[in-house]
């Protein structure tokens, strides 16, 4: 029996790890000064190395602090030198009445563990949890609305909603949800033989040409077994890989803000080719455990948002208010917000109302069909009113 009620992974640093210790400081007991616990771990970056006792020193150094309970040294492998580095180890915290164990982890491995069954839930985003389980889907899940519904059977590792983990924006000076959009982006606008209808024409181009397609290493097999005929180079830094190339070759990438592609003068072409934010993934079966009732509890509490929810909506106007007024012209083509946020077509390849307690739950085309479709034509009625409501300062 564990003396715990649940068990929890959430990425040892970034933005994600930041924003939920942020959410987690209002709702628990037994974290630390989360303000100095975070600042401590931004911190480590600039103090990582590759000699393990220099990192190390910057641990001995935070150990008078009640904080150091918290930390612990990782390799960091997202950067090519794989340094040292100190990060969030783990904390024993109380939410109401509910034992629960957060543990930090590499944010690819945080859905790992919950598959394992070494975690019971983890904050992870569609991204990271597409890089380990896209060969577990029957089609490509472009929106994480898409992906509980083409898993194949049997499949525990499911999303359980939105975390709807906020940071504050300087564009629109208040807190913006954290999404992302996987983006094509390059050193200059493409030339005018190539079709306006980015990205998909534009694919076909660059499958046909065979120009250098940048992409970070983690996600490579899930850009290739999406686009097979692209020239997919793995890399550390996709931006640095484009402004470097004299060959006109491209990058696909995660943007949030868009402030460092403006930076580096590159431009964004057209719509993502899928969306992430930060998500709630469970343990399936763990949840439809009666004698488990620790998961189910937590959730009640955390109460995950559904891809339609009014709030999303909000979150989602505010976010890409922030990142077309932030690109300005940097961004080639770009598509109207309701293209971004759902199509019927996405209803027909996923995009479901759903809910964990649908018991042996498997996909069919017949699955709440209807109620996608008129999820999707509600929703994008809302959305145009909300992002009306966001353009005139009403929100």
């Amino acid at each position: 029996m564990s003396i715990y009620d649940a068990v929890m992974a959430i990425p040892r640093s970034g933005r994600t790890f930041e924003n939920f210790i942020q959410k987690l400081n209002t709702r628990a007991d037994g974290l630390v000064d989360s303000k100095a616990l975070i600042s401590a771990v931004k911190a480590g970056k600039k103090h990582k190395n590759q000699n393990y006792n220099l990192a190390k020193a910057y641990l001995d150094e935070l150990q008078n602090q009640e904080i150091s309970n918290h930390l612990g040294l990782f390799i960091d492998r997202k950067r090519e030198e794989r340094p040292y580095r100190v990060g969030f180890l783990g904390a024993d915290v109380k939410i109401d009445n509910l034992n629960v164990r957060i543990e930090g982890d590499e944010p690819h491995n945080c859905s790992s563990l919950v598959g394992l069954g070494e975690a019971d839930i983890a904050v992870a985003g569609l991204d990271e949890l597409l890089a380990v389980t896209h060969n577990s889907l029957n089609a490509s899940a472009t929106k994480w609305g898409m992906y509980n519904y083409n898993l194949k059977k049997e499949h525990k590792v499911r999303i359980a909603g939105s975390a709807m983990l906020t940071r504050y924006n300087d564009v629109v000076s208040r807190e913006v949800q954290d999404m992302v959009g996987f983006f094509l982006i390059a050193k200059q606008k493409p030339k005018d033989d190539v079709s306006a209808n980015y990205p998909k024409d534009y694919l076909q181009h660059l499958e046909h040409h065979k120009n250098r397609v940048f992409v970070k290493g983690r996600y490579a097999e899930k850009v290739h077994k999406t686009y097979p005929k692209l020239n997919i180079e793995p890399v550390h830094d996709v931006e640095d890989a484009v402004n470097d190339s004299e060959t006109g070759d491209v990058g696909l990438e995660i943007v949030q803000t868009g402030s460092t592609l403006r930076r580096k003068n590159l431009v964004l072409l057209g719509a993502p080719l899928f969306l992430s934010e930060s998500l709630y993934v469970v343990d399936y079966y763990k949840y439809n455990k009666k004698s488990d009732e620790g998961l189910i509890q937590l959730l009640d509490k955390l109460q995950p948002v559904g891809y339609f929810e009014q709030e999303r909506l909000i979150q989602f106007s505010f976010w890409y208010h922030a990142l077309q007024e932030n690109l300005g012209d940097n961004w080639i083509n770009k598509p109207d917000i309701m293209d971004i946020f759902c199509s019927q077509q996405d209803a027909i390849r996923g995009l479901r109302p759903y809910s964990l307690k649908t018991r042996y739950w498997t996909p069919s085309d017949s699955y709440k069909r209807d109620d996608a479709f008129r999820f999707v034509e509600d929703s994008l009625s809302q959305l145009k009113d909300v992002y009306s409501q966001v353009l005139n300062g009403r929100l």
